[in-house]
């Protein structure tokens, strides 16, 4: 059903994916400067990219880097304290300024004058958080987040107006009108303006998920094509493809079609490296290392080869030959190959019999030591009997015939309250019995 869809989408031209391409960075940039000019949003953001200063947050994960947007390791590590120094000022002012702009006390003048203020620095703090390139995923979280308040602000708006039409003292609404102001005092937006700003937010990133979509599905068939080949190595075809698919959304992610090669070309490396990690994570009881993964497919794709030119199985030194690595390593790595196989899977077409009832249990005494230790017993049983009861049970309290132990005289002097010569002398006379022909021809037959 997916791959006769998939077959119905029409492959991209070069200039519809540079469309794409441009559609995708110019929506990103706006909804990011949008988003940014939210102070709940700006304040977020000053507080990871303190944390990635710190060390607290890893800077490849939290820091995009671009060579055409002039974003190097370098640069950013050079902006980042003087750029979260002069943050820290703006956000200070502007939560000045946003008192006054709701001062009452204020006259209009003034409120309008801190308004603009409030705007002009809301733009350059976007300048200077985009001058350090903070990941696109780390603040698109916070769209639901800005959603909710708006939802919230209308209940609580609703609630209020249900408090004041039915006359309630002022103190029962108190706790609603706070948290009222908290969600605006958080965002230093109005009703208004909060509710504008999300709208427009809402639809520039509802253009750029549809770019993004129009870009990925346009490729979809390059994920199957890259996934064929990895078939028959513990997954099946269609966790190859979900795999490759995401790997198909990062490299949209990370496309920049300003350095001139085609989407599909940029795009293969991120799907091969998706599902050659999602091979070595998940098709095997013990993970092998990435890297040893590419090293395992030539290997068997040589081995493969020599099998259909020599008519035999290949020799690890052969492989090795033909694959151009050591024998050592050729050795390893056919060894790695192998799959390990259940105890519990089924032979054959039936269900009652499992692979594990095939298999010899070591740990299981053999039937035939079992029956030759069972016939000594019986034997020596036997012999004994033909003894008196005091030597009888002398000797199998001195050689352990009865539970293993094998008494001292001391001990079994105890036990026979007699001194440890007496014990000594019965074992003997009982040991000379044992070893006349007639007795011990029954122990040795």
């Amino acid at each position: 059903m997916y791959l006769t869809q998939m077959g119905e989408i029409p492959l991209l031209t070069r200039a519809q994916e540079i469309y794409l391409a441009r559609q995708i960075e110019t929506t990103r940039s706006q909804f990011r400067a949008k988003l940014l000019e939210c102070e709940y949003v700006c304040l977020n953001a000053y507080k990871v990219l303190s944390r990635v200063h710190r060390g607290e947050l890893p800077f490849d994960r939290t820091v995009q880097v671009s060579v055409t947007d002039r974003l190097e390791k370098e640069q950013i590590l050079g902006r980042l304290p003087h750029n979260l120094q002069t943050l820290e000022v703006l956000i200070g002012q502007n939560k000045a300024d946003y008192r006054i702009a709701l001062s009452k006390r204020a006259r209009t003048t003034e409120r309008r004058k801190a308004w603009a203020r409030l705007g002009r620095r809301r733009k350059r703090c976007v300048r200077l958080i985009e001058e350090l390139g903070l990941r696109t995923q780390r603040i698109e979280t916070m769209i639901p987040t800005l959603n909710g308040f708006i939802r919230r602000l209308r209940e609580l708006k609703i609630k209020i107006d249900a408090h004041k039409r039915t006359k309630q003292p002022a103190s029962n609404r108190q706790n609603l009108v706070d948290e009222y102001r908290a969600i605006l005092k958080a965002c230093q937006e109005t009703p208004r303006s909060l509710k504008r700003r999300m709208k427009e937010i809402n639809e520039i990133f509802a253009r750029y998920q549809r770019a993004k979509r129009g870009l990925s599905e346009g490729n979809l068939r390059l994920v199957v094509s890259i996934a064929k080949k990895y078939r028959n190595r513990g997954l099946s075809f269609l966790d190859l493809i979900q795999e490759g698919n995401a790997g198909l959304m990062r490299a949209v992610d990370k496309f920049e079609y300003r350095r001139g090669f085609k989407f599909c070309t940029y795009a293969t490396w991120w799907i091969r490296q998706a599902i050659t990690r999602a091979v070595a994570d998940q098709s095997r009881t013990i993970r092998i290392p990435v890297h040893m993964v590419e090293t395992m497919s030539r290997v068997r794709n040589v081995a493969r080869q020599l099998l259909q030119e020599y008519g035999r199985e290949p020799t690890i030194e052969e492989i090795a030959a033909r694959a151009g690595t050591p024998v050592d390593e050729t050795r390893r790595v056919t060894a790695m190959s192998r799959y390990p196989i259940s105890l519990d899977r089924p032979v054959g077409n039936s269900e009652d019999s499992h692979f594990g009832d095939l298999l010899p249990d070591t740990g299981a005494e053999n039937p035939a030591v079992g029956a030759a230790q069972e016939m000594l017993r019986n034997r020596i049983s036997k012999v004994l009997k033909s003894l008196s009861y005091r030597e009888r049970e002398i000797i199998k309290l001195r050689y352990g015939l009865g539970d293993g132990y094998s008494y001292t005289l001391e001990e079994v002097g105890h036990i026979f309250k007699v001194t440890r010569e007496r014990i000594r002398q019965i074992e003997a006379k009982a040991v000379r019995k044992l070893q006349a022909p007639a007795r011990s021809e029954e122990l040795s037959g």
